[in-house]
């Protein structure tokens, strides 16, 4: 775990003289070993040092990276570029725009809330200097900290307000107009399974036999016995009991080969057997539900409401971090960063 100046560097500052082993009041505080910059934002260079400690902040911090993949790693990473974009352009805003959110009164609470959590013999003096940080240098890092929470929330505050007077009755009526498709219940079967599992490390010779003892099953069902008769003596999945009965399921939620299989099977008739990954299965249709268009009447309308809303909210809040970088200027030193 690695210790900087930058970006959250005040919050993960604070958890590493509680939290991290290798950061203990009897281990010194160790600056960033690599001080090169690898992207610039309107300028202002961002170290490998500083990343790293955004990376380490969003990694699981009991596992000390040993459990994290490359790809993991990779996408991790990613995140902690763009987290560390974001935060300084929405801090940009705020002195562009003078949102003065955050007092000194502020940033001397948070700085004794450190003092506190130190450990005993520990002195915030004493950890600074190790880690080569001016009060000055923490001070502005809570500002920063403080001012990006405290504007992201007030835009939050905002694009939800944007949210709810744009989502009206209007707008709910002509998104489901527009949107057929997604109200649509899908067709419906009611089938009956019987099961004959084949051992997957048993080889082409217990596959065989299993498929075997479905033939003989298929062939008495198809005969005239009662299928639910032979479920029950016969099958080898949790609904024996029932008679092999699956319920009702919507096309989509039962196994891909058993919906292929009985596709353009009719009620009453029996399919297989199928192959899956568990056996043969020897299948019944119960029943079969048409598809059908859900009335805008028929809709939970508060529930679609509280949903557009949020995507609102949300595309608004994309937007205007999409506005802020569109007029950044945000160059990648290093090109294996760049999202």
């Amino acid at each position: 775990m690695r210790c900087s100046k930058g970006l959250l560097v005040a919050s993960f500052f604070a958890f590493s003289l509680i939290a991290s082993p290798a950061l203990a009041a009897d281990a010194p505080m160790q600056p960033p070993k690599d001080t090169d910059i690898v992207m610039k934002i309107n300028g202002a260079g961002v170290t490998r040092g500083e990343l790293d400690t955004a990376t380490d902040k969003l990694l699981p911090y009991m596992t000390y990276h040993q459990t994290v993949s490359d790809e993991r790693f990779a996408k991790v990473r990613k995140k902690a570029v763009n987290n560390l974009i974001d935060s300084e352009l929405i801090y940009s805003y705020s002195k562009a725009n003078k949102l003065n959110l955050v007092t000194s009164k502020d940033i001397d609470k948070e700085i004794k809330g450190i003092r506190k959590k130190l450990p005993p013999g520990e002195s915030l003096e004493k950890a600074l200097k190790r880690s080569k940080m001016t009060m000055a240098d923490l001070k502005e890092e809570y500002r920063k900290n403080l001012t990006v929470q405290r504007v992201s929330t007030e835009k939050k505050k905002e694009f939800k307000k944007k949210a709810e007077e744009k989502v009206d009755d209007k707008f709910l009526r002509e998104y489901y107009d527009n949107n057929l498709e997604k109200f649509k219940e899908p067709e419906r079967l009611r089938l009956r399974s019987i099961l004959i599992k084949a051992d997957p490390s048993g080889g082409t010779k217990a596959w065989n036999e299993s498929k075997k003892k479905a033939d003989d099953i298929i062939e008495l069902a198809k005969s005239g016995e009662d299928f639910a008769k032979l479920a029950k003596e016969r099958s080898e999945d949790i609904n024996a009991a029932n008679g092999g009965d699956m319920g009702w399921a919507h096309v989509g939620s039962i196994f891909e080969e058993i919906e292929a299989a009985v596709e353009t099977a009719k009620e009453g008739d029996i399919v297989g057997p199928v192959m899956t990954l568990y056996g043969y299965h020897i299948v019944k249709v119960e029943g079969r539900m048409p598809s059908v268009q859900k009335k805008f009447e028929e809709l939970n309308i508060e529930n679609l409401r509280d949903e557009l809303r949020d995507k609102e909210q949300i595309n608004n809040w994309k937007d205007w971090i999409k506005d802020l970088r569109d007029k950044a200027t945000i160059e990648y030193v290093d090109l294996d960063i760049k999202p």
